[in-house]
């Protein structure tokens, strides 16, 4: 079948080829696309024919603005397709209640979330600072050695579905904790004997990931492992040497002969990508 982008420079003016985009996010039934201001006015023969190229879609929706705020959220508007804009979203054997207007959703880290759950060892306790709807930790549970793997995150929303999804997974919900709380109050005072120090301290939240670091860094034993997840762009440090620089502000330094990789996981746009930082502690 011919691709995306040719469809679409088969129904849309020449003057806007240019701008055409050829990729979207499918996140369960629904395609997700960002538009350039440009294509907006021909964002409903878009959408009609983004959902004639895949017969498993029902709703194509673009994102109004870049993601952010709080909850990482851009506002969602349908152009083909009816709602609602909730699905179910199928990834590594694990299935997943989803709500792209309420809750931040990537299905392009399904390869990421493998890689960490690959990574743990047997017996650890994880723990997953901004755990959305569990995608992470029902990977780390279902593809992991992790016996106990906890995830902590602030939007209700996510929260609801987080838990909606432990049901959906009952194979391996067992091992999953979930708590609704927000990571910049927690303290290893705060949490007490109901936590105590985890092997795995993973900080899912690239917009404030290093104001997070401090509040969650206690929490990791000595010789832990922490991967920590942020954005790179030409205006900021080589992510690197900034979380060196958080980690000895906190006190805690790198294991011996140990060092920080950056692993790259993902485009977020021009000149700006997903890096995940990973490194054990002493």
């Amino acid at each position: 079948m011919p691709s995306l982008r040719h469809l679409l420079k088969t129904i849309l003016p020449e003057a806007a080829h240019p701008d055409i985009v050829g990729a979207y996010e499918g996140i369960g039934d629904i395609a997700l696309v960002t538009l350039p201001d440009r294509l907006l006015p021909y964002r409903a023969q878009i959408g009609k024919t983004l959902l004639a190229s895949n017969a498993r879609l029902r709703v194509a929706a673009r994102r109004r603005q870049a993601l952010g705020g709080e909850f990482r959220l851009g506002g969602v508007e349908i152009i083909a397709g009816e709602p609602p804009l909730s699905t179910i979203h199928k990834e590594n054997g694990l299935r997943f209640a989803v709500d792209v207007e309420k809750v931040y959703f990537s299905a392009r880290l399904a390869d990421e979330r493998l890689r960490l759950a690959r990574l743990s060892e047997d017996g650890e306790r994880v723990l997953v600072a901004g755990s959305g709807v569990a995608p992470l930790p029902l990977t780390l549970a279902a593809h992991g050695k992790a016996a106990e793997v906890t995830g902590i995150e602030k939007n209700p929303d996510a929260h609801a579905l987080a838990l909606a999804n432990l049901r959906h997974n009952r194979r391996h919900s067992h091992k999953v904790t979930l708590y609704n709380a927000d990571c910049l109050t927690l303290t290893a005072a705060e949490s007490g004997p109901d936590f105590g120090l985890f092997n795995r301290l993973i900080i899912a939240m690239p917009e404030i990931a290093f104001a997070a670091l401090p509040h969650l860094i206690d929490l990791l034993e000595p010789g832990g492992f922490l991967h920590l997840y942020v954005f790179q762009d030409e205006t900021r440090p080589q992510p690197a040497q900034e979380l060196a620089k958080a980690l000895a502000a906190a006190g805690r330094g790198i294991a011996t002969g140990g060092s920080i990789a950056a692993i790259r996981c993902g485009h977020c746009g021009r000149g700006r990508f997903r890096y995940c930082l990973d490194v054990r502690l002493g």
